[in-house]
């Protein structure tokens, strides 16, 4: 008993459709990502499809893969901009010792700011280059973020704090400030 023929004109539509179906399953099958970049900025891995639960559970499923993929390039931290001292003012000797808070080369800045939007300020001082203190700031579980240099009267934002230096001493390694802010 033969088969039915079907018409001829459908042979290519089918022909076409299980050549995209093969196609698609092929690309899926492979593991990798046209695109490695995703639309939250995290780089796909080319570790051949394993995630976090391949790991033990050791990983999360947006972090770079360690297992041969491509790694983000690490973006410069740019600094926070320092408002200079208002036009007029005369510094005294940087050293007054004066200020609400000291920061040293060996503790952060206490006491501590005020906690405000759940976050707390860490300020620690990086270092002293003539009147002018260079210091770090992170806040609540960001990363350290350096400070433009800053002087006696310059004034730092810090996104819901703003401080006034007040006395850089070189020569102890300590730097004071007021919350004005």
């Amino acid at each position: 008993m033969a088969l039915p023929r079907r018409p001829l004109s459908t042979r290519p539509v089918r022909l076409a459709g299980a050549l995209l179906a093969v196609s698609l399953l092929a690309a899926g099958c492979t593991g990798e990502d046209p695109d490695p970049t995703s639309t939250d900025g995290t780089v796909a891995s080319d570790d051949g499809g394993a995630d976090a639960s391949d790991q033990g559970g050791a990983g999360d499923a947006t972090e770079p893969s360690d297992g041969g993929g491509r790694t983000a390039a690490a973006v410069p931290v740019e600094p926070i901009e320092v408002t200079p001292a208002p036009e007029g003012f005369e510094p005294p000797a940087p050293c007054t010792h004066e200020g609400a808070h000291l920061v040293s080369a060996e503790a952060p800045a206490t006491p501590e700011l005020p906690e405000r939007g759940g976050d707390v300020p860490v300020i620690e001082l990086t270092g002293i280059e003539g009147d002018k203190a260079q210091l770090t700031v992170t806040i609540g579980e960001g990363e350290p973020r350096p400070v433009e240099d800053a002087a006696i009267g310059e004034t730092i934002g810090l996104d819901l704090w703003t401080i006034s230096i007040t006395s850089v001493c070189s020569d102890q390694d300590q730097v004071e400030f007021d919350l004005i802010d």
